[in-house]
Formats: C-alpha cells, sequence, structure tokens
C-alpha cells in the first residue's frame, strides 16, 4: 500500500543503460540480441501485423514481406526493436522497403493508417482497438514475430514489491496474449 511505482517509457537500447545503472529494476519490452548483461523472461509470442485501411483492403487472410510493396508504407524508425526485425527479415529475402512515413510510436503508424495515409507494420499487441477504418492482416513469414517479457539485470535481487508486480505483468500480459 505504500509503495511508490515508477513507469519510464524508453526504448529497448536505453532500458537497458536504466537496468545497468540500477535507475530500474526491470524492463517490459522485446527480447534483444547479446542480451550477455541480462536476463530475459519470455511472457508472450507477438506476431508482426499489417494494418491496412479499408478502402484499399483487398481480402487478404495474410500478406507475404513482397506484397507489402506495393502499398505506401509506414515503418516505425530505426531505433526501434521492431524495426531492426523488419529490415533483418526484408534482408533476408532481398527486399528494401522503402517508408514513405517513419514514426516513433506504433500508435502513430496505427493512425496513419486510420487516416488512409498508408499500410504499417506493427507487433500484435500495439493493437489495442478495432477500428473500421483499417483492418489487420498477419503477416506470412516464418519468423515474424518477437518474444516479449521482462529483462533484468543479472544478478540483481529485487525488492519483494518488485516481484509482486512483476507477477501481475506476467499474468495480465499472459492474459492479453489468449
Amino acid at each position: 500500500p505504500r509503495s511508490l511505482v515508477e513507469v519510464i517509457e524508453s526504448p529497448p537500447q536505453a532500458a537497458l543503460g536504466l537496468l545497468q545503472q540500477q535507475e530500474v529494476e526491470f524492463y517490459i519490452g522485446p527480447e534483444l540480441p547479446n542480451l550477455t548483461d541480462f536476463q530475459f523472461e519470455s511472457i508472450l509470442d507477438d506476431p508482426l501485423m499489417a494494418c491496412i485501411p479499408t478502402e484499399i483492403y483487398g481480402g487478404e487472410k495474410k500478406l507475404l514481406l513482397s506484397d507489402l510493396l506495393r502499398y505506401p508504407l509506414i515503418l516505425l524508425n530505426r531505433k526501434t526493436a521492431v524495426r531492426g526485425l523488419v529490415d533483418r527479415l526484408t534482408a533476408a529475402e532481398g527486399i528494401e522497403f522503402k517508408p514513405q512515413y517513419e514514426v516513433e510510436s506504433a500508435q502513430t503508424a496505427v493512425a496513419l493508417v486510420c487516416s488512409g495515409l498508408g499500410v504499417c507494420v506493427v507487433p500484435g499487441i500495439a493493437i489495442s482497438r478495432n477500428d473500421e477504418r483499417m483492418r489487420v492482416v498477419p503477416i506470412d513469414h516464418r519468423d515474424a514475430h518477437r518474444s516479449v517479457g521482462i529483462i533484468t539485470a543479472r544478478g540483481y535481487v529485487h525488492h519483494s514489491f518488485s516481484e509482486q508486480l512483476m507477477n501481475l505483468i506476467r499474468t495480465n500480459l499472459r492474459e492479453l496474449a489468449n
């Protein structure tokens, strides 16, 4: 009851710095490569989704990465883990996306789609509402997903209230995924 929780929104790489400096006890986000000083606990699998304005939606049930080349693209910027994943997937397929818009947040990308400005690729967990102005279609690629969970500094001993909060987050994220 007398605990204070401070929430800091931060991109993954900056969050790792906060963890190292013990300014935060844990981070909720995607699994990152080379986490040697950190521990990652996967909580849910988060697929990449394409959001398409209703007026240009053609009834697709899934989209290949190459299918996205025919649309004006809205992508998250290169500071985001999602963009890193998209860039790795497209490079492996020999595809280069040339986005018309690059934004920092998935909510902004979805808002641009709802305005009819193009198609975005965002993680499924970022799509919080159904909107009649867009359709959501899974990306058809075996690696078009990411693991989301809790990252902690290796060896750090958490306070009991931090453990309680992490348990609540585990439960709520798992419920969200179902």
